[in-house]
C-alpha cells in the first residue's frame, strides 16, 4: 500500500519515528557474513529488490489517494528473514520511485516527472507496505515454530498462504488507526469506503506468497532462511 498524496507533517513524522529504529534494527541484526559467503543469495536478494519493484506497480488507485498492490512480504520473510525483508523492501520503494519517472515521463515532460518524485511519502509506504506484513510473518514464524504439530505443510501454507491473507487485512486496519491517529482525514475516509480491496486482495496474496514457498522450499531449502529440517520432518 503506498500513497499518492503527500502525507501530512503529524503522519510524516509518526511514520519515521517507527521507521528509523526499525532500520536501524534490521541493519544491526541482519546476518551480513551469510550474505557475504553466498553469491547465489546475493543474486537473489538483489532480483528480489528488482521484482518487488516491478509487482508494487500492478497497483489499484483508489481515488488518486491510495494505490494498493501485491505486498509478497511474506515469502521474503521466509526466505531472507526479517531483518533481511525490511532491508529489501526498503530499496524496492526507492526503486519503485525509479521505475515510475519514465511511465511519468511518457504523459508529461521529464522536469515535470523529476519533479513529481516525492519521497515524503517513504515512510509511511514502509511502515504499511514492509514492516506490517514482515513483522507479522515472523510472529507466524514464531508461534509455527513452536506448534506441536510437526508437519512442512504447516509451514507452507500455515505461513505462506493463510499468514500471507492475514497480512492483507492486517496492513488495512494499521492504515486506518495510522491515519486516524495523525488525522489524515482523506486518506482515512478512502481508505475505510474501501477497505473490501483489502479483503478481495487475501486470497490472491496467500496463493501467491504460499506458491512461492512451497518452491522454493522444495526446491533451493539451503536458501530460505526460515525453514528447519530437523523440526518439521522430524518423525
Amino acid at each position: 500500500m503506498n500513497l499518492l498524496l503527500p502525507p501530512n507533517s503529524a503522519l510524516f513524522w509518526l511514520a519515521t519515528a517507527i521507521t528509523v529504529p526499525m532500520l536501524w534494527l534490521a541493519i544491526r541484526h541482519a546476518p551480513w557474513s551469510q550474505l557475504l559467503v553466498s553469491q547465489t543469495r546475493q543474486h537473489i536478494l538483489f532480483a528480489s529488490v528488482l521484482a518487488l519493484a516491478l509487482l508494487w506497480l500492478l497497483q489499484v488507485e483508489v481515488r488518486a489517494t491510495l494505490a494498493i498492490h501485491p505486498l509478497l512480504m511474506t515469502v521474503t520473510t521466509m526466505v531472507f528473514g526479517w531483518s533481511f525483508a525490511l532491508l529489501i523492501g526498503a530499496s524496492a520503494l526507492i526503486v519503485l520511485e525509479c521505475y515510475q519517472l519514465p511511465l511519468r515521463a511518457l504523459h508529461m515532460d521529464w522536469d515535470m516527472a523529476l519533479a513529481q518524485f516525492d519521497l515524503t511519502t517513504w515512510p509511511v509506504d514502509f511502515c504499511l507496505s514492509v514492516i506490517v506484513p514482515a513483522s507479522w510473518a515472523w510472529c507466524v514464524l514464531w508461534l509455527v515454530d513452536r506448534w506441536k504439530f510437526k508437519n512442512p505443510f504447516t509451514y507452507f501454507w500455515g505461513v505462506g498462504f493463510f499468514g500471507a491473507m492475514l497480512s492483507c487485512l492486517l496492513v488495512g486496519v494499521t492504515a486506518l488507526v495510522l491515519f486516524a491517529l495523525t488525522g489524515s482525514d482523506i486518506h482515512l475516509s478512502n481508505t475505510r469506503e474501501h477497505f473490501f480491496v483489502f479483503l478481495l486482495m487475501t486470497f490472491p496474496e496467500g496463493f501467491v506468497n504460499g506458491l512461492l514457498a512451497t518452491v522454493m522450499t522444495v526446491l533451493y531449502p539451503d536458501l530460505v532462511k526460515t525453514y528447519r529440517d530437523d523440526w518439521y520432518l522430524k518423525d
